[in-house]
């Protein structure tokens, strides 16, 4: 659920609203650096205590999430920031010491005697006698805030009995917070240094719960004092804290019951009291409530004081501690935005003393500059006054002249009059100028306008009377190809007919059939019920054509009201007269009677087909003769 997306930026993805957040820094470690990348990033503000700064380190972040590993680490290269810090620190005292003494030898090498060739005094060191020698020492404290309370890591007594009584946190004279009856012990080489801290961890209060099988149930801070200079002046003195908080969790998530509940309450409390610092700070309050907790006033000075401070904040990357993920980025984004200003080194008695002298010739210079100041002030005085008096004289000469200032006074008003009232004509002068000339060059470009749209109305003219006249044409040809069209339908259908008809042999019969049709009356079709006319269509379709009776609905609805010539053109279809009304056969030309009877038996299966089609056709013009008459009777 969480990537680092560039070195100063981090993504988290909040699978509630299924989009991504990122949180800004000053430095990203990904999954895959390195605890070499880690203290590269870290060691100048770590350094910073051999030239007498004030340091603090400390990790923050969820249970499980690595603040031990990222202080503590492992073996080998797998060291954390603690030890690599106190080895680099032990690694520049010696460079700078061994630095001194050969920069000692050259000069003494330079100067036998104090006599022979001149040395180049960039190679020497910057302060103190060249013969002097370069000191420093190194003392290591340890403790733990468990419970809110308290308790030497590095004591020699049991750490059970060291546990029941725990250890004060107050200022001293200078007013810098302090640990009364701290054990500080004093470390030469890196091994004593190794072997405190594995003295002072292995009497730190751990458990495992859920979430962590080895995890921290306390704070653990690691002071280291640095002492160095040259012997025979002041030396600097600076104090670097590491610290290892311990991790919040959630209960329902951690388990935890009995006395680990209890360590987790006082956990989650100190880093609740933590969390209002950085929120007082960040806001600028006038009341930081460092007092809440033994944590937040331990690290006081860290925090709000003359300390370079670094904040280390660890988070896991897993989705079932997404919450705790973002609830510590949140954090971390408030605590960058605090500035606690600009650290100092801490000062010496003899740097005090030098501090008062300079003040004290400051105040001196400024009294004289006072003394200076007040005679200044004296002189404007007098100055003061006679400026006064010659005011004075001037308003007494002002009062003589009022009557020709009165005068002079109303003839300026009227010229003043005057030269507005002109201002102001010639203005409305200007003003209509500029207003006849707009309205000119406004009628030139309307006249424009009119003349192009004119030449636009006349070309838009002549193009309608074309397209009109084309129109016509086109509409002419069109009726003249449907007249052609119809004339050559009416031809085919009339080639059509001729070929259909049956051969010279029977052209006795055909005359027949055409005297018969002359002579046959028109007769309305008497009306049929739609019931039964359905069921003698089912019944033709049935016998005749079976694929065609799903469409019954279809066909009955095309000829409502008129069911007897749907029943004649099925007839006539199948040649069936069976299901024909008596009045529709007995109406029937003897001609379709004939042919359906005898003269088709002696036919081809074509001509049967053009006899029966030409008999259909003939039926549906007498039907429609029939029909016109009747409307026409009626």
């Amino acid at each position: 659920m969480v990537e680092n997306l560039s070195e100063s930026e981090v993504g988290c993805f909040d699978s509630r609203i299924k989009g991504w957040k990122s949180y800004a820094f000053d430095k990203v470690w990904g999954a895959g650096s390195s605890q070499g990348s880690v203290f590269q990033d870290v060691e100048p503000l770590a350094l910073s205590v051999i030239d007498g700064y004030n340091a603090c380190i400390f990790a923050y972040g969820q249970t499980g999430s690595g603040k031990t590993h990222t202080m503590e680490g492992g073996r080998g290269d797998d060291v954390g920031i603690s030890y690599r810090t106190i080895e680099k620190v032990f690694n520049l005292l010696n460079y700078r010491k061994a630095q001194q003494a050969a920069a000692a030898k050259q000069y003494e090498e330079a100067n036998p005697n104090h006599a022979g060739p001149e040395v180049d005094a960039s190679a020497l060191p910057s302060t103190g006698d060249q013969t002097s020698e370069f000191i420093f020492s190194i003392r290591v404290g340890m403790l733990e805030i468990y419970n809110d309370g308290v308790y030497d890591l590095l004591v020699k007594s049991d750490p059970r009995e060291a546990r029941k009584k725990g250890l004060e946190i107050k200022r001293d004279k200078l007013g810098n917070i302090h640990v009364e009856g701290l054990t500080k012990e004093p470390v030469t080489t890196l091994l004593d240094v190794l072997k405190l801290l594995k003295r002072g961890n292995d009497s730190r209060k751990t458990a495992a719960t859920d979430l962590n099988e080895h995890s921290s149930r306390s704070h653990m801070v690691l002071s280291v004092e640095v002492t160095c200079g040259i012997e025979g002046e002041e030396p600097s003195i600076g104090t670097l804290f590491l610290v290892d908080l311990a991790g919040s969790e959630r209960v329902r998530k951690s388990a935890v019951v009995g006395e680990n509940l209890r360590e987790a309450t006082h956990i989650n409390k100190s880093l609740s009291a933590l969390g209002n610092v950085m929120e007082a700070l960040d806001r600028k309050a006038s009341h930081v409530p460092y007092r809440d907790s033994k944590l937040t006033y331990l690290l006081q000075d860290s925090l709000g004081g003359n300390s370079r401070t670094m904040m280390v904040v660890t988070v896991c990357p897993t989705s079932i501690t997404f919450d705790e993920t973002q609830h510590a980025l949140q954090f971390a984004t408030r605590v960058r935005r605090i500035h606690i200003g600009s650290a100092k080194k801490n000062v010496t008695s003899k740097n005090l003393e030098e501090t008062v002298k300079a003040l004290t010739s400051e105040m001196k210079m400024l009294a004289k500059a006072k003394e200076r100041s007040e005679e200044q002030l004296s002189s404007l005085k007098r100055d003061h006054g006679r400026i006064q008096e010659r005011l004075k004289s001037s308003s007494n000469d002002r009062a003589k002249a009022q009557d020709e200032a009165r005068t002079l006074t109303v003839l300026k008003q009227s010229n003043a009059q005057m030269t507005t009232r002109w201002q102001k004509e010639k203005q409305q002068h200007e003003k209509a100028l500029v207003e006849l000339e707009a309205h000119q060059n406004d009628s030139k470009r309307i006249q424009q306008q009119l003349s192009k749209a004119t030449r636009e109305c006349t070309r838009l003219g002549n193009l309608v009377d074309e397209r009109e006249s084309a129109l016509l044409a086109v509409k002419d040809e069109l009726r003249k190809a449907k007249d052609a069209s119809s004339a050559a339908n009416l031809r085919a259908r009339k080639a059509q007919m001729l070929q259909s008809r049956p051969v010279a042999t029977d052209s006795k019969r055909i005359v027949k059939a055409t005297e018969e049709r002359t002579t046959v009356k028109a007769v309305r079709p008497p009306s049929v019920d739609s019931k039964e006319a359905r069921g003698k269509v089912l019944e033709m379709l049935e016998a005749n054509d079976p694929k065609k009776m799903d469409k019954i609905d279809a066909i009955m609805e095309r000829f409502e009201g008129r069911e007897s010539f749907l029943l004649m053109k099925m007839a006539a279809r199948y040649n069936n007269t069976e299901n024909v009304p008596a009045a529709q056969a007995k109406n029937a030309p003897t001609s379709a009677k004939n042919s359906s009877s005898g003269s088709l038996k002696n036919m081809n299966p074509a001509q049967k087909r053009s006899e029966m089609a030409l008999a259909r056709h003939m039926e549906r013009m007498r039907n429609r003769k029939s029909e016109r008459a009747l409307n026409n009777d009626a």
